[in-house]
């Protein structure tokens, strides 16, 4: 997908001045950035899944169409106020960002801080690439991110019914939050099946202590939640 984004850019550049009807902008000779997912692409993040967290940093990768100079070369962000409903002290953009001397590749970042709003409802940041420093906005598909933050827990998108079949049974909320507090980790999906198991057994043995502690955890149709788990323990 990425060399498709290089190539049909390029190709664009190519053409007259405008936009084309991808949407690519033909600004001809220059250097053009872009975030390496598409607009569309939404990230989320819930500081439910790290508690005791009251700030947390999103990095987003971004590309350009040629290698950079044997130079560091700036580009600039900013705040889309249409697309945004996080209020101002929920977010700081990077001050800085920069493609390195050489590289196609960089990485710019979001710090997000928890504010009250955010316990009753997700909120967007929307990040875009302007025009400014040493290069111009790339593809209009790719130059604007979104960031959809809250405090509240949700099915994450691994826990699909494959994964509660083979492990964790029927998603709940309470469910959710106990295996955060027990492995210390909320997001499986970059992880191979070896790395699953071995945090689901670590979940299983977590609830059979607490229940030979006498505090056994229950799920929110108030059965045990060791009576809704598949994987073997």
């Amino acid at each position: 997908m990425k060399k498709t984004i290089i190539f049909a850019f390029a190709a664009a550049l190519l053409g007259a001045g405008g936009c084309s009807e991808q949407g690519l902008p033909t600004y001809g000779d220059g250097h053009y950035v872009y975030f390496a997912e598409k607009s569309d692409e939404i990230v989320r993040f819930s500081f439910k899944t790290t508690p005791g967290e009251d700030t947390r940093t999103i990095r987003l990768g971004v590309e350009t169409v040629t290698r950079t100079t044997d130079r560091t070369m700036s580009y600039r962000l900013e705040i889309d106020p249409e697309k945004t409903t996080a209020p101002s002290e929920a977010y700081d953009l990077d001050p800085n960002p920069v493609i390195p001397a050489g590289m196609f590749t960089g990485e710019t970042y979001v710090t997000v801080h928890r504010t009250a709003v955010m316990d009753e409802k997700e909120v967007d940041i929307a990040v875009r690439i302007v025009e400014g420093g040493d290069f111009l906005p790339g593809p209009t598909t790719n130059c604007l991110r979104i960031i959809r933050v809250s405090n509240i827990i949700s099915q994450p998108d691994w826990w699909n019914q494959d994964f509660a079949d083979a492990f964790l049974g029927t998603y709940s909320n309470k469910k959710y939050e106990e295996f955060i507090k027990a492995t210390g980790v909320s997001d499986l999906s970059e992880m191979d099946n070896s790395e699953i198991t071995a945090l689901c057994r670590e979940f299983v043995y977590y609830l059979r202590e607490q229940r030979d502690l006498g505090n056994e955890i229950f799920d929110e149709d108030s059965s045990s939640m060791l009576d809704g788990i598949n994987i073997n323990a």
